[in-house]
């Protein structure tokens, strides 16, 4: 990358653009808007490819560009990044995949949909530092140094965001009637 080789750049693009997409979208909550900014984080990582140090991970480094172009869009439209009332059919697909492949019954993919939602609901209700930490981990499958080098916090931090972030869904989930065995 930093010697403007096209096939690097393609390369990368093919292995993290996904996380980066996924990343944006839950920051912008607009798939358009998600769109331009993933363009605009490949073509600062193009241009900005010689100034990386060298210092943890590439992907990290390429994350960071994404949160902060993502952020930056935000600033431009005077919003802040709000959970969804509800899930739309697009971000359920985005998390849990297609339900309807493998052979699985309607009223199974009936009855998931409704967890999903619950889900997602309960997700929303989680302050945004931990819900960021259980969505990396848990849906861009994300370790807890990944994410610590990503959100540029202490390791130890992210542990202990994931661990009450956690106490707090199962909590959330058990009052929506789920039973224990339903959660874990």
């Amino acid at each position: 990358m930093a010697q403007q080789d096209p096939a690097a750049l393609e390369e990368l693009y093919n292995r993290y653009a996904q996380i980066a997409y996924n990343l944006i979208v839950r920051i912008v909550r607009d798939r358009a808007v998600a769109d331009e900014v993933l363009q605009e984080t490949f073509w600062q990582v193009w241009q900005k490819a010689a100034d990386f140090s060298g210092r943890g991970a590439p992907a990290a480094w390429l994350y960071r560009i994404a949160r902060n172009k993502s952020l930056d869009q935000l600033r431009r439209q005077k919003a802040r990044p709000q959970p969804p009332e509800t899930a739309s059919q697009e971000d359920e697909d985005l998390v849990w995949g297609r339900l309807t492949e493998g052979g699985i019954e309607p009223e199974q993919t009936t009855e998931r949909r409704w967890e999903q939602q619950d889900l997602l609901r309960a997700l929303a209700e989680i302050p945004s530092e931990q819900r960021l930490c259980l969505e990396l981990a848990y849906f861009e499958g994300m370790s807890q140094s990944q994410i610590a080098t990503y959100a540029n916090i202490p390791l130890g931090t992210v542990k202990t965001r994931l661990r009450i972030g956690l106490e707090k869904l199962q909590r959330i989930l058990r009052a929506a009637g789920y039973q224990v065995t339903d959660i874990c």
